[in-house]
């Protein structure tokens, strides 16, 4: 199936990106020593001021023929992706490449015909579970360490969605890896959201963010 093979190539490029400069990073932390008892006096005061919530400001992304909507964070910068080239769009392979090149963080969004010219409808069971048992097979060949860290079955609006969240390393540097599965009609979606091991907070909200889930 070519979508796999598609997403390996592309996840392995962005797991570069964000394991390029890690060790940079590492060494711009070390050069900015602990806040002073004066700053850190000055944070504890603002807390007590309660400033209003910061409104969660986000960029749409629509798949499926708008059935599969969902929100990224602004600071994820769209661009696209060369892996898709014209014989696959032809196909109609569609993909976008959202990078926070600050904080290597990858979100990979392709969209591809299901195979065969199959029609399926928005929670076929055998289909989802298929791909979640490809794409588990492409990613243990496409880490080190790897570690299936879960799966989920999620239901919004009657669109089946499936999450599988796994860990692992590239060139010595770890990873947390979601992938997000649904397919509808014709189409199959698959979000691939890539983050530093580190950043697991951060990780969790950007995937609650495409599955809708809380």
């Amino acid at each position: 199936m070519r979508l796999f093979s598609l997403k390996t190539a592309v996840m392995c490029s962005a797991l570069l990106v964000c394991l390029g400069t890690s060790a940079a990073h590492a060494a711009a932390e070390t050069k900015h020593p602990a806040k002073s008892t004066k700053t850190a006096h000055a944070a504890k005061s603002s807390r007590h001021s309660k400033p209003a919530p910061a409104k969660v400001i986000g960029q749409k992304v629509s798949m499926l023929g708008g059935t599969f909507v969902f929100t990224l964070p602004k600071d994820y910068v769209k661009g696209p992706m060369e892996e898709i080239d014209e014989k696959a769009k032809a196909a109609g392979v569609t993909g976008s490449l959202y990078m926070n090149k600050a904080a290597k963080r990858v979100v990979i969004i392709t969209e591809t015909p299901l195979p065969d010219g199959k029609t399926v409808p928005a929670n076929d069971t055998e289909t989802l579970d298929n791909i979640v048992a490809e794409t588990l097979v492409q990613q243990q060949s496409s880490y080190k360490d790897f570690k299936k860290l879960g799966e989920k079955k999620i239901v919004r609006k009657g669109l089946g969605i499936r999450q599988l969240d796994v860990s692992g390393s590239v060139d010595g540097g770890k990873v947390l890896s979601t992938t997000v599965t649904a397919a509808s009609g014709a189409r199959l979606a698959m979000i691939n959201v890539i983050s530093l091991d580190k950043d697991a907070k951060v990780h969790a909200a950007v995937v609650k963010g495409v599955t809708g889930s809380k």
